[in-house]
């Protein structure tokens, strides 16, 4: 009995580990998976924080979620009453750059206009709880500071 060795020509083979290896590459990316559940819930407050400023012109310039307690803008009583009766304990941060006039911003004080727009969003009923328009970036965003 004679036995026959089939060999493979070489590129067969070549193209073999190659596919090998693109399948299990496959499975190994650089970008996670996101889910609903891992995505911050200040993404989807930017739509209440961009509504309102009453204008389309306006540029994000960053998102973040805070502790209700480190927020130094003032909240009225009803406002902070309303937080605690809900135990929404952070607030979404919003800056936007724009050309804001007295009065446009939700919220802020009628006679503040500027450049740039911060809104504050509850994270967990997503409402505007407070905003205010300055001149210059706040420090948090990339600036100076207040």
């Amino acid at each position: 009995m004679k036995v026959v060795f089939a060999f493979v020509k070489p590129r067969v083979a070549l193209a073999a580990v190659l596919v090998l290896m693109v399948m299990g590459l496959a499975g190994c990316s650089s970008t996670p998976k996101l889910s609903n559940a891992s995505v911050s819930v200040c993404f989807r407050a930017i739509p209440v924080g961009r509504s309102s400023l009453h204008s389309n012109d306006v540029r994000l310039v960053g998102v973040h979620e805070l502790p209700l307690g480190s927020v130094r803008l003032p909240l009225s009583s009803t406002e902070k009453g309303a937080l605690t009766a809900e135990k929404d304990t952070e607030i979404c941060a919003m800056a936007f750059q724009g050309d804001f006039k007295a009065g446009q911003v939700e919220l802020a004080p009628q006679t503040q206009a500027g450049r740039f727009a911060v809104v504050l969003v509850s994270a967990k009923s997503l409402h505007v709880v407070a905003s205010v328009v300055l001149s210059h970036i706040p420090r948090g965003f990339g600036g100076r500071g207040l």
